[in-house]
């Protein structure tokens, strides 16, 4: 990644209201539209390395020269800004959280679906899926009411469920982190995975991994997935990119090899491992 970039953009922000932008560090005019990025409760969201992902996007914005601002939602109680965000990114968080989440987004139901209909890409890691879901269940039966942007039920685990993650996406792309999980994902019928399992237990066993419709994105990944995967924040920035009509003077965003040589690195020894696992290849 182009750490001088990613460096200047990030000190020159200060105070948790500011706007982190790299407009320009690009070199680019204040007036160029940038994709706007919103990342919702930073302190309550926080485990599993979910703050490395907000950072993994913005410097993989970075390298795909494409602008973008991030600003932090901090309180529960703070009025979401629909009107400016084309991605609301949900970084995994603690499940004795999402209780309280929903109920202070339960006045923006609908809001959510306007959004995610007119483009606006809604992304959730791990327990944070449940925010998307119709429901999650609670050890003890309680069913809580998600935002339904997702046709997915999340049950709790009795027993939290850890090892490594493979997956591919639906077109083609292969994303390795670590699986975390606390809660079992059952799809419904007509609900599309993310992808499907080459190793590990994904959703629930079944060979499918997180749900996908349109821009509304959950994976269970986590490692940070961003950061151990920056092909696939490409793919998100670029999907929102789209979405939300900002387009490159050469026709696309494009992630050189060279930005991401040590991730690249990483991930082939992260499947090497795996299969060892697993005792061939794949």
């Amino acid at each position: 990644m182009n750490n001088t970039i990613f460096n200047e953009i990030r000190n020159n922000t200060k105070g948790h209201d500011a706007v982190l932008s790299n407009v320009r560090a690009l070199g680019l005019p204040d007036s160029a539209r940038a994709l706007h990025i919103l990342w919702m409760y930073p302190d309550v969201l926080n485990v599993f390395g979910g703050r490395g992902d907000l950072m993994a996007l913005m410097r993989v914005s970075c390298s795909m020269g494409l602008p973008a601002e991030m600003k932090r939602l901090d309180s529960l109680s703070a009025e979401i800004p629909f009107d400016w965000a084309d991605i609301i990114y949900f970084a995994s968080g603690d499940l004795t959280c999402m209780e309280d989440i929903l109920a202070a987004l339960e006045d923006d139901r609908d809001s959510f679906r306007t959004f995610a209909e007119k483009g606006g890409m809604v992304a959730a890691v791990s327990s944070s899926g449940a925010i998307l879901a119709k429901e999650f269940i609670k050890s003890d039966g309680t069913a809580v009411k998600g935002l339904g942007l997702l046709d997915m039920t999340m049950k709790e685990r009795d027993k939290v469920h850890g090892d490594d993650l493979w997956f591919r996406t639906e077109d083609g792309m292969e994303v390795a982190g670590n699986q975390i999980q606390l809660l079992d994902v059952e799809l419904g019928a007509g609900q599309q995975p993310l992808g499907s399992v080459i190793y590990g237990r994904g959703n629930n066993g079944d060979g499918r991994e997180g749900a996908r419709s349109g821009n509304v994105i959950y994976t269970g990944c986590v490692g940070p997935v961003m950061v151990r995967n920056p092909w696939f924040a490409a793919r998100l920035l670029e999907d929102a990119a789209k979405a939300a009509g900002i387009t490159p003077a050469g026709g696309s965003f494009e992630l050189p090899d060279e930005e991401i040589e040590q991730e690249l690195i990483s991930s082939e020894e992260a499947r090497e491992f795996i299969r060892s696992k697993i005792g061939g290849t794949r």
